[in-house]
Parts: C-alpha cells; sequence; structure tokens
C-alpha cells in the first residue's frame, strides 16, 4: 500500500475517533433504520455508463417512512483509475425525524452533483476507493418553491476484498461537510462508517448486503443522531457494449 494512501486512511480515522470523543457528551438520539434499494448500471460503451439508484429508507422500530431517494449519474472514464460522474438526486424526506410521530409531511429536496472517483488496486484482490462528491442543496419551501441552502462535500474511502468473482468484503468511512451563509454550528455534518458482503451469481445480477453506522450532527450543533442501518441492494447491470449475438 502506498505512503499516500496509508496517511489518508490514518487521518479519516482519526478524526473520527476525535470527533466521537469530542461529542459523546451531547444530547444523541439512537434509531435504527431499514433501506431497501436497487442499484441498475447501464454501461453503453468503454468510457461511458448510466448509474441509477432507487431507495426507500424506512424506521424498524416503529415502522414508517423516513427517506426516498432517486439518484441518478452519468459517469465518464478518465483514464488510470481515474472517473468522473454528473448527476442529479431527487431527495423526499418525511418530517420530522421522529419514528414515534405518525402524523407527518413531506419535504422534496433536489440535488445537482458531482463527482471524482479513483480506484487504487493494491493487488489482484484488494482496492482502495475514493470517492469526491460535492452536492448542491435545494429544499422544497412552503409555498411549492425551492431555495438553495448550501453545498454538501463527501468524502468517502473503501476498502474493497474480492476473494473470488462472486463474492466482495468491503469497509467503508464518509465524511460530509457542510459549506455556505446559511451553517453555522454543523459545519461537520455527518459520519457514515460500516461494512458489508456482495454477492453476484450472475455476471450482470447479484444482491449486497450492509451495515452503516450513521452519526450527523443537527443544526443546533449540541444534538445528535446516531443510526444504526441495515442496507439490502439489489444490482442489475445491462450491458450495451456486448455484441447482440452473444
Amino acid at each position: 500500500m502506498k505512503k499516500t494512501a496509508i496517511a489518508k486512511v490514518a487521518l479519516l480515522i482519526i478524526s473520527t475517533l476525535s470527533f466521537t470523543d469530542v461529542t459523546a457528551q451531547k444530547n444523541i438520539e439512537t434509531q435504527s433504520l431499514l433501506w431497501m434499494r436497487y442499484h441498475l448500471t447501464l454501461k453503453f460503451n468503454d468510457n461511458y455508463q448510466l448509474r441509477q439508484e432507487i431507495e426507500e429508507r424506512t424506521y424498524w422500530f416503529p415502522w414508517r417512512q423516513h427517506q426516498f431517494v432517486a439518484r441518478t449519474n452519468l459517469e465518464r472514464k478518465l483514464g488510470k483509475g481515474w472517473n468522473t460522474a454528473l448527476g442529479f438526486t431527487y431527495f423526499v424526506h418525511s418530517l420530522p425525524h421522529d419514528p414515534n410521530i405518525e402524523e407527518y409531511t413531506n419535504q422534496t429536496e433536489l440535488r445537482p452533483q458531482f463527482e471524482f472517483a479513483y480506484l487504487q488496486k493494491l493487488n489482484d484482490k484488494l482496492n482502495l476507493h475514493h470517492r469526491y462528491r460535492d452536492e448542491f442543496r435545494f429544499f422544497e419551501q412552503p409555498d411549492g418553491s425551492f431555495k438553495y441552502t448550501n453545498n454538501r462535500f463527501r468524502y468517502k474511502l473503501e476498502l474493497q476484498y474480492s476473494p473470488s468473482a462472486k463474492i466482495a468484503l468491503k469497509a467503508f468511512d464518509e465524511i460530509h461537510l457542510n459549506i455556505g451563509n446559511e451553517i453555522v454550528n454543523n459545519v461537520f455534518d455527518q459520519n457514515r462508517y460500516g461494512g458489508g458482503i456482495r454477492y453476484m451469481p450472475l455476471k450482470n445480477f447479484g444482491v449486497e448486503l450492509d451495515y452503516m453506522n450513521w452519526f450527523q450532527q443537527r443544526q443546533s450543533g449540541v444534538d445528535f443522531y446516531n443510526r444504526h442501518i441495515v442496507r439490502f441492494t439489489i444490482n442489475h447491470i445491462i450491458d450495451f457494449t456486448k455484441p447482440k449475438n452473444q
């Protein structure tokens, strides 16, 4: 593993542990969630592909909707392990974020976004994936219009181990930082870390099961969400680059 990669991993782990220690005495609300996702990849040629995600997020105890997400990204390979993507996310929040309140309202959020990613091959079975994403956040207002509130920068580091062609194991950590004039107490938005396993019985179809811990600072700066998430994903790949007679 290259020294730069080791340094990035160490810095991310230290930052996460330090932040958790600082906020240990704050007001923390714990929640349990289930995410169900369909992830479709359309491969047009060797350089371009379209990624489409549809995800329903619900509370477990008690059961009710938390969020709905539809995310589209057009990705282009840049070479030497790098790629870039331009996308858009349609997001619905079920408010308030309290599973014990049965009567809730929905607020729509629109997110244009772009990202860069780098896949670092450590050996034949082990990869380190870096993703840098910037989101422009527009929230629905009471009159039906949308207001820009802030940018959010995200950096995700993921270690992937593939013992076989059909199975892949992963561990990841992602930080979110808010940028904008309206951001006062929660420049640090959240940290997500976890791991999972992906099983692809077919080259173009498979499933994935993840656990994620989502630790989020609220606007007050002293209140936090600590969310335990189980995510189930169906992965589907449609490859248009293959000849029709195959």
